[in-house]
C-alpha cells in the first residue's frame, strides 16, 4: 500500500499542477491538494477519508535536505486553517501517515465550485524552534 499511497499523491500533484514547496533553512514543506475523488474506494476507506464531490485533501511532507538517504521526510508538528473567500475559516485536522520510508501529514476539507480556499499552515519540524510558514490560495473546481 506504500508505494500505492506515494505513486497517488505524486500522481495527483502532477495532474493538478499545483504542487507548493516552501522552505525556511534546510527545511522544505510540499504541499499538494487534490479531490478525494482521485483516492481508489479502497484507499480511502484504509484513511477514512470521504469520496466525494464536495470534499479535498491536503498533502503535505516535510522534507530536511540535509538528510542523505533517498527520501527525507521528517516528523513535524502541524496546525493551520482554511478559508473562503467569504471569510469562513475552519481548521485543519492533519492526520499522520508514516510508512517508514515516508511521513505523510493530510487533512480533509470541504469545497464548492469554482471556490478559492486560502490555506494557512505552520509546520514545526521536530528539534526545531522556528515553524515554516505556509501561505497559498488553491481554486478548485468539482468533477
Amino acid at each position: 500500500m506504500k508505494i500505492v499511497l506515494m505513486t497517488l499523491l505524486v500522481w495527483a500533484s502532477q495532474a493538478l499542477a499545483t504542487d507548493e514547496v516552501f522552505k525556511r533553512g534546510p527545511f522544505e514543506v510540499r504541499v499538494t491538494p487534490f479531490p478525494s475523488t482521485f483516492l481508489s474506494p479502497e484507499m480511502a476507506q484504509q484513511y477514512e477519508l470521504a469520496r466525494s464531490e464536495t470534499q479535498a485533501i491536503l498533502n503535505l511532507s516535510v522534507y530536511d535536505t540535509r538528510l542523505e538517504r533517498a527520501v527525507k521526510t521528517v516528523p513535524a508538528r502541524l496546525s493551520g486553517q482554511q478559508a473562503n473567500l467569504l471569510g469562513q475559516a475552519f481548521e485543519l485536522e492533519f492526520q499522520t501517515i508514516d510508512e517508514g520510508e515516508a511521513i505523510y501529514y493530510i487533512a480533509p476539507f470541504r469545497i464548492s465550485d469554482q471556490d478559492t480556499v486560502r490555506f494557512t499552515i505552520e509546520v514545526l519540524p521536530e528539534g526545531e524552534r522556528v515553524p515554516v510558514d505556509v501561505k497559498f490560495s488553491q481554486k478548485f473546481y468539482q468533477q
